[in-house]
């Protein structure tokens, strides 16, 4: 019993000897962090200094920088150099690259390509709508196509256009649910109410729209008319696209790398 209870103690000794460790670096480091450029260059190895030296000169000669300016991006680096120095690791270790490749990685930072749900839901629903739109015009355009002679039953213009912008902007909150920012979880209720919600909605809205009365303003139009709107709307669609820098789509919410 005394030999576990010593163990124990021996356990919660060396617990709080790597705590008080642990503590102790952070305090240096913060006070690395609060050091001046000047003393922080005072702090460095010959080694790391020499890389510094090189890595300035490389961001002055890649980066047609003037001395201040190169100075100035150095200065931004220096407290982690300087704290990896003192965990026993060089500039080149830290950043696993030479000076040149480094004052690349500076001059021209990796950025993280945007996935479509990084922009505004408007933008979203806005690209989202026109490309439903234009699928489904293109799909009653063919139909239309081949089915010249009967057009009793068919969905008129209206019914086509709304269905197809109210189901893209259904699909960009879609992904809003299926793709969640941080550790939110999937709410699958609430997006199974919502699609039968959607559902039922469409459904009334459409038989709506089929009454006689309104046949006027919902008229059944040839194929070669609903292609021609399809056209217009994906082409709209790649203007707003470009304009906005959209990447990613209602079929494939994911990051887009461009090399």
């Amino acid at each position: 019993m005394a030999e576990e209870e010593n163990k124990n103690a021996k356990i919660d000794t060396e617990k709080q000897e790597k705590l008080k460790q642990k503590t102790e670096r952070e305090k240096q480091d913060d006070k690395i962090k609060a050091a001046s450029p000047e003393e922080l260059r005072e702090m460095l190895s010959n080694k790391n200094s020499d890389y510094v030296f090189r890595l300035q000169k490389e961001l002055e000669k890649q980066g047609n920088m003037s001395y201040a300016e190169s100075e100035a991006k150095i200065n931004e680096l220096l407290p982690e150099i300087v704290i990896a120095q003192k965990h026993g690791q060089p500039a080149n270790g830290l950043y696993m690259a030479s000076p040149q490749v480094k004052a690349n990685e500076i001059i021209h930072p990796h950025v993280e390509p945007k996935t479509i749900m990084d922009f505004p839901f408007w933008q979203r629903a806005v690209d989202n709508g026109l490309l439903w739109l234009a699928i489904f015009m293109a799909l009653y355009g063919v139909l239309g196509m081949f089915n010249t002679q009967n057009t009793e039953g068919q969905n008129g213009v209206l019914t086509i256009t709304t269905v197809g912008v109210l189901l893209g902007v259904f699909m960009a909150k879609y992904n809003e649910w299926i793709i969640p920012k941080g550790q939110r979880k999937i709410s699958w209720g609430r997006v199974i109410l919502t699609t039968l919600i959607l559902v039922v909605g469409l459904f009334v809205w459409m038989m709506i729209l089929s009454l006689p009365v309104l046949r006027i303003i919902n008229p059944v139009l040839p194929g070669i008319a609903y292609l021609v709107i399809a056209a217009a709307a994906y082409g709209i669609r790649y203007w707003f696209r470009k304009k906005y820098g959209i990447t990613g789509s209602a079929f494939g919410p994911q990051p887009v790398s461009r090399k």
